[in-house]
């Protein structure tokens, strides 16, 4: 059921034993407002882990807090009372997470994604802030004291999920919000340089060899690259050092749809889509199995050959141009 804040505080007031659950392939507002949910369990005095269901890439464990998370191997065989999903869309997206609460829904689920589908006993899932993050400073205010840690957990969670303040959905409250963290001692600057200045030589030769394959389609508007399987194993990346590689080509001059396919392993595709102005993307990703925000989508394909979701993804892409009178 649609939940109020109030009824979540109530909820997690009561919580003896939680378990804090975030999303597979995590970004930043899934590591920070997991982070801080469990943060602010333990000063009620809770029991509380905090999972990402998947490895954390390296640079977000540079961040004071981090360092609570926990992988699923290493709950399995415990009990909780109490289990909150975060800045998940679909019950699916927390991957071997739901190992740890078999046969039940989650207590509490906390979301700013447009698509959620709404999966727990409680959902307070609003589309009208800008990062989960938010929404979890709505509770943590409400119920214990803030240190720096709390602060400066929150303040990743908003700044990467609003591209450090200049994606659409900023607004009046996400800068009050932040402004409110920087008094509680939180810094931006830590948090601008693990998740902005990270790259290596390595994954310099991997964006060069992203941009080889870039295309532009519909005058401009539409534009696409990859990075496959071969690129990666040639390279010596990870997946996770693809972050921030589909902004690269969101950024180019009069595009407005962006798209990166990351192929790992072969026959797996993942597909995140941007927009600037106009189209929702969210609704390309959901008829593709997906899901996310009018500016910021994504999806996975299992596909025999990479071209083949390239094709597909492509097609819908145009579509939703013309259909936006682009």
């Amino acid at each position: 059921m649609k939940a109020t804040l109030d009824q979540v505080v109530a909820r997690l007031k009561r919580a003896k034993r939680a378990l804090v659950v975030g999303h597979i392939r995590p970004d930043g507002d899934a590591i920070g407002s997991v982070a801080a949910l469990t943060l602010i369990l333990r000063k009620l005095g809770a029991e509380a882990e905090g999972c990402i269901p998947d490895r954390i890439p390296w640079f977000y464990r540079e961040i004071q807090g981090t360092e609570i998370l926990r992988g699923v191997e290493e709950l399995r065989g415990r009990t909780f009372d109490t289990v909150a999903v975060l800045d998940s869309s679909d019950i699916s997206r927390i991957g071997d997470a739901i190992d740890l609460f078999p046969d039940r829904e989650p207590d509490v689920v906390l979301d700013h994604h447009v698509t959620n589908s709404g999966f727990g006993v409680l959902n307070l899932c609003d589309p009208g802030y800008a990062a989960t993050a938010m929404i979890v400073h709505e509770i943590g205010k409400r119920l214990v004291p803030y240190d720096r840690d709390l602060a400066e957990l929150l303040l990743l969670g908003i700044a990467t999920d609003t591209g450090f303040f200049k994606y659409a959905t900023v607004d009046e409250r996400a800068f009050t919000v932040a402004a409110e963290l920087t008094r509680h001692g939180a810094r931006i600057q830590p948090i601008a340089s693990a998740v902005l200045e990270h790259r290596t030589p390595k994954t310099i030769r991997l964006l060069v060899e992203m941009f080889r394959t870039l295309r532009l389609e519909v005058g401009g508007r539409l534009a696409y690259a990859y990075v496959s399987a071969d690129m990666f194993r040639r390279t010596g990346c990870d997946e996770e050092e693809t972050e921030g590689f589909v902004g690269e080509i969101r950024a180019l001059h009069g595009v407005e749809v962006a798209i990166l396919f990351t192929e790992w392993p072969e026959g797996e595709v993942h597909v995140s889509l941007r927009s600037k102005n106009y189209v929702d993307v969210s609704r390309v990703a959901r008829a593709l199995g997906g899901g996310g925000h009018p500016r910021a989508a994504g999806c996975t394909l299992h596909v025999p050959r990479l071209q083949d979701a390239v094709t597909t993804v492509v097609e819908a892409a145009r579509a939703a141009l013309v259909e936006a009178g682009i």
